[in-house]
């Protein structure tokens, strides 16, 4: 277990360390996968080897992304490493498309239909890289090509990439949910800002009497609701393997009150307008800009969204009074606000249809060297990467909170439940929360749709 009162910023590195030795211990959909060995911290000074040679000849390769902005967070992380390649290949010229998250994963898999010759593209581990690798698109990379210090990777990280005990893909981030929440927002209304679930339906119900939304959520994507859905079941239960185990098919919905008692739970924040109006039409912009224009006073999202609080494109104020909330613990329940629902989720891989194999990968392996995507990313204060990183004295307030969270996990989930089988799985088990959100289903339906999902799988 870990503990953390006042935690020096290398006391949390370390602490970081032993968190994701707890989260490669924790189930997999992927059986029997051994991640790679945990790397010797070199305080992300590797050495890339990569350069260009003399008389090389000109290649294009297309690089394909989720991150349509390149000037702030992810996107500009991203576009930084990029960038930093054809400075030093001028003979290399990267092409990049990069759309919004739903027409992104839309778009793959009209790639992955007709065996587009894109390079490399971003994945999401677990099921919607299944789908890739049974497809054979996603191309297979040897784990012990990453092994080591250029890399730095923590251990345990590669499980939601490898299935059947071959690797196609590295993970960028580490991810786990939290509430961001705006301060200015709860200090003006005299609103507690929540630690329990009673608590956080009184602050719906006091935000109700203002015009500001409690909670933006992209309910049209269904994944958030989903995931509140494995938080809360946590939350009563404290086994964070429960309803992974239903999944798997070691047990059934109907074998713990708790997953009724969640699904309760959920109807509750649906009766209670916990979200926004119209929240069932709102995709991941759209509740996001809610949220920043200070129209929302929670967004419950993951850590990948760290970057908020640097993004000089959002309004000062809305920065300034950024911060972050554990999930709620459930009165009467096991779980403890300690208990963090943890996953490795977003990440790249290579094309098998690639016509330029030896340069994607030489590209591939530079993105992924620890003072490359890494650095990138935590000095920009974009997300919390799924290498080891040096902590610069520089983070935002928002990156210690987050890294507070972190370390402070006594457990993690390890996956998500609805990345955890096929992809037909997490279809319907979305389908589910459609369509009780709609207000299509009772708790008790909902729950039977999930069995069913899982019986259909």
């Amino acid at each position: 277990m870990l503990k953390s009162k006042k935690i020096s910023r290398v006391s949390a590195l370390i602490l970081i360390l032993a968190l994701v030795s707890i989260l490669a211990a924790c189930g997999s959909n992927n059986k029997g996968n051994n991640a790679s060995s945990p790397a010797p911290e070199t305080n992300g000074q590797a050495t890339n080897e990569s350069s260009a040679e003399p008389g090389a000849k000109d290649v294009t390769l297309r690089f394909f992304s989720n991150l349509p902005d390149r000037k702030s967070g992810q996107g500009l992380a991203e576009q930084m490493v990029i960038d930093n390649y054809t400075k030093e290949n001028p003979n290399v010229k990267i092409e990049v498309e990069a759309l919004a998250e739903e027409p992104f994963k839309n778009k793959l898999k009209a790639y992955m239909a007709s065996n587009e010759a894109i390079d490399v593209t971003m994945v999401h581990g677990g099921a919607e890289l299944s789908t890739l690798v049974q497809a054979n698109y996603a191309k297979e990379i040897n784990p012990s090509d990453y092994e080591g210090e250029q890399f730095n990777f923590l251990p345990g990280v590669f499980k939601s990439f490898t299935f059947d005990g071959k690797l196609y893909g590295l993970p960028r981030n580490s991810d786990y949910e939290v509430i961001f929440y705006n301060k200015k927002l709860f200090e003006d209304n005299g609103i507690k800002v929540p630690t329990t679930f009673n608590e956080l339906i009184d602050a719906a119900k006091a935000f109700r009497k203002t015009d500001i939304a409690p909670m933006s959520i992209n309910g049209k994507d269904l994944w958030s609701l989903a995931l509140m859905y494995q938080n809360t079941v946590q939350r009563i239960n404290g086994d964070q393997s429960l309803i992974l185990n239903v999944v798997d098919g070691k047990s059934k919905f109907s074998d713990d009150p708790s997953f009724l008692e969640a699904a309760e739970l959920m109807k509750q924040l649906r009766d209670e307008k916990m979200f926004q109006d119209a929240f069932m039409t709102a995709d991941y912009g759209a509740s996001q800009n809610l949220f920043t224009q200070g129209k929302a006073a929670m967004w419950y999202m993951g850590s990948w969204e760290a970057g908020m609080a640097s993004n000089d494109k959002l309004p000062e104020e809305f920065r300034n009074n950024l911060a972050v909330a554990k999930f709620p613990v459930v009165e009467g329940g096991k779980g403890k606000d300690t208990d963090l629902l943890a996953w490795n989720g977003g990440g790249y891989a290579l094309v098998t249809a690639s016509k330029n194999p030896e340069e994607a990968k030489k590209f591939f392996d530079y993105m992924m060297s620890a003072n490359q995507w890494a650095k990138s990313a935590w000095d920009t204060g974009a997300a919390v990467p799924a290498q080891k990183y040096t902590l610069t004295g520089k983070e935002t307030e928002v990156q210690k909170q987050m890294t507070d969270v972190l370390v402070q996990a006594t457990s993690t989930a390890g996956a998500t439940y609805i990345d955890y089988s096929t992809p037909a799985f997490k279809d319907n088990a979305q389908n589910a929360f459609g369509k009780f959100f709609a207000g299509g289903s009772t708790p008790e339906e909902l729950v039977q749709d999930l069995q069913s999902a899982v019986d259909k799988k």
